[in-house]
């Protein structure tokens, strides 16, 4: 694979996809910040159609849009070849640096799953594992020629058990959602609304 020069001063943002780049399918009474996108369906939790998180629709006002990107989901992003996944591809997974590399390495928006991570977009990851993930599209990066420093590497998602596991490896992990919970599964293990940029100010 090919890829342009490193951008200056690396980073990288990270994000879980269900309920942090999304939201609870068609929920904009209690999200009303959220967007419902008619036509791509988004089968996680029951299945809807696909609803962004705020924060989703916004990461270009966000420190994010200076970053690399990457995503760990445990879900597949409704599975191969879907209307979900393309739309978040050319409509979510959006910055500077990453659209660069995108557009002259298609390895890039590859999806990994099977538990190898041949891609900074990694699916069907176990919760609770997900900063292992995170490690091999670091490494990924880094075999591009893109170094990016472990306290620039940040970890977005909304479930709780993901964020302790996190410690020790020198990366940033921030859990999201936190005022929003889906009290429907397993009593707010999961978040509701998913990301908001308000969140992204305090960091």
């Amino acid at each position: 694979p090919t890829t342009p020069g490193p951008h200056p001063n690396p980073c990288l943002c990270v994000f879980d996809i269900d309920r942090t780049l999304t939201g609870r399918q068609s929920d904009l009474n209690t999200c009303p910040g959220n967007k419902v996108v008619q036509g791509v369906w988004d089968t996680a939790y029951g299945g809807g159609w696909l609803t962004l998180s705020q924060a989703a629709q916004t990461l270009d006002q966000t420190f994010c849009n200076r970053c690399y990107l990457g995503i760990v989901s445990h879900g597949t992003a409704s599975g191969d070849g879907s209307a979900e996944r393309s739309y978040l591809l050319d409509n979510v997974l959006v910055s500077r640096p990453f659209s660069r590399l995108a557009a002259a390495n298609p390895q890039a928006t590859y999806w990994s799953a099977s538990g190898e991570v041949v891609s900074p977009l990694v699916l069907g990851w176990p919760d609770g594992l997900k900063q292992n993930a995170v490690g091999g599209i670091v490494e990924w990066y880094a075999k591009l020629g893109i170094n990016i420093p472990a306290a620039k590497v940040y970890f977005f998602g909304d479930r709780t058990e993901n964020i302790p596991p996190f410690q020790g490896t020198g990366y940033n992990a921030r859990e999201i959602s936190c005022q929003s919970r889906d009290y429907s599964i397993g009593n707010g293990i999961v978040g509701l609304c998913g990301a908001t940029t308000v969140f992204w100010q305090s960091i």
